[in-house]
């Protein structure tokens, strides 16, 4: 019987270089990109937090949130072969006690309250762009099965009051993201602007919201990624440092 760890002839298992984490995903569709990371790294909880995370993919941000924050995550996946490829590395992860996924679209999901909801949703309107032809990328990066409105409906209902919302998302929609998340009485807190490089406009931002918080933003300071000479900036090496990464890499 084939270990049902080792890549399908579709996947490839990639190394995390972080905590020995490594995540089987698909050759051709929807591939993990340094949002995860960012992600992982702007999120700020208690261990053993309860975490839901709304379009869970390849499982890469719960399984670096659980493996090295602690935090007890459920993931939300639509799509079944992303999901049970998830399952797979969460298991040879060891992490089966701090990481569930459930197969589902959000809108049907039940489950207790969560202290802390995590996503990094699909970024363009049905109109903005062409959609890939590749259904797994397609859902990933336009609003196919999820969209803003919706996303931040069911966060609001799975939040427990002053829970928190944690999202990247494209500068260039902030005003989109700001209104629902208003709408939805969920408030911006603190919001972090990613830059490619040194005199680059910022192209996504971090955020984190508050269900039923005042009104008071925290712009926090910039994370550059590139040095001109193309090495990794200071901040985003501290966004590796923070998740444990091995100095590999960071060459």
């Amino acid at each position: 019987m084939k270990d049902r760890f080792l890549p399908g002839e579709d996947e490839t298992l990639d190394s995390l270089s972080c905590g020995n984490l490594s995540i089987l995903q698909k050759k051709k569709g929807y591939r993990y990109s340094l949002d995860a990371y960012l992600l992982g790294a702007f999120v700020e909880e208690t261990p053993g937090t309860a975490c839901i995370e709304i379009g869970s993919g390849s499982g890469v941000v719960s399984i670096l949130l659980a493996a090295m924050k602690g935090l007890i995550m459920a993931g939300v996946e639509i799509q079944q072969d992303l999901a049970e490829m998830s399952m797979r590395s969460v298991e040879k992860a060891g992490l089966q006690d701090r990481v569930t996924i459930t197969c589902c679209d959000i809108r049907d999901f039940t489950r207790p309250k969560a202290d802390v909801i995590v996503v990094n949703p699909p970024y363009r309107p049905l109109k903005a762009g062409r959609i890939n032809p590749v259904s797994q990328k397609a859902i990933a990066r336009h609003e196919i099965s999820l969209d803003l409105d919706t996303l931040l409906k069911r966060s609001h209902d799975l939040l427990n009051p002053s829970g928190r919302f944690y999202i990247v998302y494209p500068s260039w929609r902030l005003p989109d993201l700001f209104a629902s998340m208003r709408a939805r009485m969920i408030e911006p807190k603190r919001m972090r602007c990613v830059y490619t490089a040194v005199n680059r406009p910022s192209e996504i931002c971090l955020v984190c919201g508050i269900h039923g918080g005042g009104k008071e933003l925290s712009l926090e300071s910039p994370l550059i990624i590139f040095n001109e000479d193309g090495s990794y900036h200071r901040t985003m090496e501290a966004v590796f440092q923070g998740l444990s990464f091995t100095k590999k890499a960071l060459t």
